[in-house]
């Protein structure tokens, strides 16, 4: 079976959650099968608040791209979460 990179711009609930602090959460409680990439990227929102871009590997399963939407967005200090790219590997 195939595997799916797909690219999420989390977006911080306040100016006071860093990119940083995101990616420490995230990275944190990371489900099994799903491998984050090394680097993010860090996107300027508006009024202090800046957005952390990360990739993330998973297998080509059903469910498994709702189970790391349903986890990020569970994460503390998460506003929102939009796929912005997907493409398999």
């Amino acid at each position: 079976m195939g595997e799916v990179l797909l690219v999420y711009e989390l977006r911080p609930e306040s100016p006071e959650i860093k990119p940083e602090i995101l990616e420490e959460r995230v990275r944190a409680n990371l489900p099994e099968r799903i491998k984050m990439q090394n680097t993010i990227e860090k996107r300027p929102l508006a009024f202090g608040l800046v957005s952390m871009v990360a990739q993330f590997i998973i297998p080509e399963e059903d469910g498994m791209q709702d189970s790391l939407e349903e986890y990020l967005s569970a994460i503390e200090g998460v506003q929102s979460v939009n796929l912005d790219f997907v493409t398999r590997l």
